[in-house]
């Protein structure tokens, strides 16, 4: 754990890095039908998860989606998800009313990876990680509309706090799983608390699609350091993705070069190219927030239905580390 906290405390302009050169910036992208399409997060801070997820789906050539949902409550029921979950709510973001009733956010990429690959994956056919489906029980029938995650919660953590006076016949809404009908919710919804209901509803849903993972090898983790493009490029070039930890703050302002904690993000680098303009090595980081590039990125990068091109030197100034899956026979 020390490890991974050190990287916050080194200012970005301590090391200097060493550049890429034009004859090792070939042309690398490593999208493909294993990672679809960009996903979208949305208000919800599992950027980590979602990374994760496309980094297991990548190496082992699993086209079905797996939940990033699951990855996320699953990090969650480890030591370090308990403890970032104490930090994000008492100190990080304490400062957010609604944070307490939503399932753990901010997480560390490495221990999500090591937790799945333990497990196994779950799809995300049978656990969504950007919607859930709101059933309002009403005298004509059942309505069914899809709610974001982040309402979905705030919806949920309404009923938790009315759970003991709830049953089949009285309960006013619910959200359909896979495995769980109005009766299996009630029941689930008198843990106590709304984390241990998450865990219940993860494990109830996936209980008959979790799948094992067939990866023979370790997850690594470094802190940048002035050699760290030599390490991506490496594991790009042997078809690898890796997940990137840096300051958010990267995407709108190409300028900024600081790294704030409770700026952190995760993505996952997919791909590398040589900008001949800027007579830069860039990287393309595959985000969480949807194929939509707009405003929500600073206006000179080149953006490709949500994977952007970072040069070396504003992924350097803004990052903090990077995790890796390495198979046994590297």
């Amino acid at each position: 754990m020390k490890v991974w906290f050190l990287a916050f405390m080194v200012p970005a302009a301590v090391l200097a890095f060493s550049p890429t050169g034009q004859q090792d910036c070939t042309s690398i992208d490593l999208r493909d039908e294993t990672l679809g399409t960009v996903r979208n997060q949305k208000e919800m801070s599992w950027c980590y998860a979602f990374t994760a997820a496309d980094m297991m789906a990548h190496s082992q050539g699993i086209e079905e989606r797996i939940s990033a949902a699951d990855v996320a409550i699953a990090y969650n029921e480890t030591k370090i998800g308990n403890i970032v979950r104490w930090l994000d709510v008492n100190v990080i973001n304490r400062k957010d009313p609604d944070l307490r009733k939503l399932a753990h956010q901010t997480g560390f990429n490495k221990v999500a990876l090591k937790t799945t690959l333990y497990e196994g994956w779950c799809p995300e056919s049978v656990l969504p990680s950007e919607t859930w489906t709101k059933v309002t029980i009403t005298e004509a029938g059942e309505e069914e509309e899809q709610m974001p995650l982040e309402k979905a919660m705030i919806d949920i953590s309404a009923l938790h706090d009315i759970r003991k006076s709830l049953s089949t016949e009285t309960l006013p809404y619910y959200y359909r799983f896979k495995n769980i009908d109005p009766a299996t919710f009630v029941h689930l919804l008198q843990a106590k608390t709304v984390a241990k209901f998450y865990s219940s509803i993860r494990k109830t849903a996936c209980r008959d699609d979790r799948k094992p993972f067939s990866f023979d090898g370790n997850v690594k983790m470094e802190v940048k350091y002035p050699g760290v493009f030599t390490k991506i490029s490496h594991h790009l070039e042997a078809g690898r993705i890796v997940g990137l930890d840096y300051d958010s703050r990267i995407l709108q302002d190409s300028s900024n070069h600081r790294v704030k904690i409770s700026q952190l993000h995760t993505s996952s680098i997919v791909g590398r190219r040589w900008n001949g303009e800027r007579n830069t090595c860039e990287f393309l980081i595959r985000n969480s927030h949807g194929e939509s590039c707009g405003v929500r990125y600073d206006p000179t990068y080149d953006c490709e239905n949500g994977n952007i091109w970072l040069s070396e030197s504003q992924i350097f100034h803004s990052m903090t580390s990077i995790v890796y899956m390495l198979p046994n026979h590297n």
